[in-house]
This record gives structure tokens, C-alpha cells and sequence, in this order.
């Protein structure tokens, strides 16, 4: 009986341990991608029309992002279905490839004209100074020359033949 008793508290707590670091993470993310466009916005020291300007852009941006991240799963599990299927087809497969790339294509044009975008709304002095934050803050977003959208794990390596 009291053994009962102790697994039935025991349980709960494990799963709150085991889920606090799972919230926080999930928060800390959360306040990257709201803290430091607000930072930069600061620092560019944007008129008040620009900032609604950037505000809106943003908005939009996140939430065009959202819609195309959220096809690409879609797609990129109907093709895990396609090759997990008893008996493959090749055309259907290289077709589901065809989409697969179709959506990550429809991303990266939505972060080039965000980009431009932005561009659009800044000085050319602000836009300079916010360039060069980009560079230099890789966690805001930016990437140096040479790396990939995921980093660059083959840097100092050889490409493989």
C-alpha cells in the first residue's frame, strides 16, 4: 500500500523534472526571435513609421513562414510514406521529391523578399548598420560566407568524390 502511495507521487514529479527543461528551452526560443529584432530596432534608431513599418513587416513574415514551414512537413511526410510503402513507386516518389523542393524553394523566395523588404524600409545608413549586425550576430540569423542554411559540418574537410 505504501508502496503505491510513493509511485503515485513519485510520477508525477518525474514527469514535471523531466518537462521543465523542455519548457524552458521551448520559452528561450521563444524570446531569441521576439528580444533581438526589438534590439535592432532600437539600436537602427528607426522613426516611429518606420518601426510600424518593421512591426507589420515582421507580423507578416512570421506568419507567411509559419503556413510554408508547416506544407514542407506536410510534404516531407507524405514522401517518408511513399518510400515506407510495401511495394514503392518510383514515379510517385520522384513526383512527392519534385513538391518537396517546390516548398523549400516557396521559403527561401518568402526570406528573400522579406529581406528586400526590409531593405525597402531602412536608410541606406540603417541598412548598412543592420547588414552588418546580421554578419556579426549568427544567432539573430545571419551567416557568414560559406556556411549553409544548417551550418556548414563539412568546413576544413574535404568533399567527398
Amino acid at each position: 500500500m505504501r508502496n503505491i502511495m510513493m509511485k503515485r507521487a513519485l510520477i508525477p514529479l518525474l514527469v514535471l523534472v523531466f518537462s521543465i527543461p523542455a519548457i524552458s528551452q521551448q520559452n528561450m526560443g521563444m524570446m531569441k526571435h521576439s528580444f533581438l529584432p526589438e534590439q535592432m530596432m532600437e539600436d537602427l534608431k528607426l522613426t516611429p513609421e518606420q518601426e510600424a513599418q518593421m512591426k507589420d513587416l515582421r507580423y507578416n513574415h512570421q506568419k507567411e513562414m509559419i503556413k510554408l514551414e508547416s506544407e514542407l512537413k506536410g510534404e516531407l511526410l507524405d514522401l517518408k510514406q511513399l518510400k515506407q510503402a510495401d511495394e514503392p513507386n518510383k514515379k510517385k516518389i520522384f513526383s512527392q521529391i519534385d513538391k518537396v523542393g517546390a516548398a523549400r524553394i516557396a521559403i527561401e523566395k518568402a526570406k528573400a523578399d522579406h529581406q528586400l523588404e526590409v531593405r525597402n524600409i531602412l536608410t541606406e545608413e540603417q541598412y548598412k548598420a543592420f547588414r552588418n549586425k546580421m554578419h556579426k550576430n549568427s544567432e539573430f540569423g545571419g551567416r557568414h560566407q560559406g556556411e549553409s542554411g544548417k551550418g556548414d559540418s563539412r568546413q576544413g574537410r574535404p568533399h567527398r568524390k
